[in-house]
């Protein structure tokens, strides 16, 4: 798979038949697709497709990462579509999340997106000395009553990420929204959470109507 003038990108797919959903696993930056599985391992288990991939510069796709990025997300989301998934969820961590966040906004297809603990443009600019995540509004993204579903999990250990500013991007959300703050915890804890990857799958699950 490719985004269209992009580097081609490594992905693991678990299936499931024609006409269930399929959810589309972003990673964080310095992530890979390897480190989501238990996540995708349990989407699969709820009758649902996941294709976890890694985006350019990431793992075994090539490239270096620049904002064509956003393409790499549309184009994971086009290869479930193309396996006959035509409700299709997101769920990123961090960078991914940022990411999904902007994709959910702008793909029809998409019925409900999962990020945990977003990560913030202003603040990803300033790790990767590089000017295009400034170019992402999730204010603007997430303020869309476009029926998307969209829930936020963060940690308020956090110490990368401000918990309150997924606070806020939930404040701007239109129903069905869904938020749950956990108490401690940090930047990468809820991801592998057991609860927190039990929640992310039914709430992706319930909005897509897995069967």
């Amino acid at each position: 798979m490719r985004a269209p003038g992009g580097p081609p990108l490594a992905a693991l797919h678990w299936p499931a038949p024609p006409g269930a959903p399929g959810v589309l696993v972003v990673p964080g930056l310095g992530s890979r697709k390897e480190n989501h599985a238990d996540f995708a391992e349990r989407v699969a288990a709820a009758g649902m497709a996941a294709v976890a991939i890694d985006l350019r510069g990431h793992g075994e796709s090539e490239g270096d990462l620049d904002g064509g990025v956003v393409d790499d997300v549309a184009a994971g989301l086009d290869a479930l579509a193309s396996l006959g998934h035509p409700r299709l969820g997101l769920r990123g961590s961090s960078m991914g999340g940022l990411l999904s966040l902007h994709a959910a906004a702008r793909d029809d297809r998409v019925g409900a997106v999962v990020a945990i603990c977003p990560a913030r443009p202003e603040g990803l600019a300033r790790r990767l000395e590089a000017e295009w995540p400034l170019a992402l509004s999730p204010e603007r993204d997430v303020a869309r009553d476009d029926g998307v579903a969209r829930g936020y999990w963060h940690a308020t250990g956090d110490d990368r990420v401000p918990w309150g500013s997924t606070l806020a991007l939930a404040g701007m959300t239109p129903q069905p929204m869904h938020l749950r703050v956990a108490l401690g915890g940090g930047h990468n804890t809820l991801q592998h959470d057991p609860e927190v990857l039990g929640a992310t799958v039914a709430f992706l699950a319930g909005h897509l109507g897995a069967p």
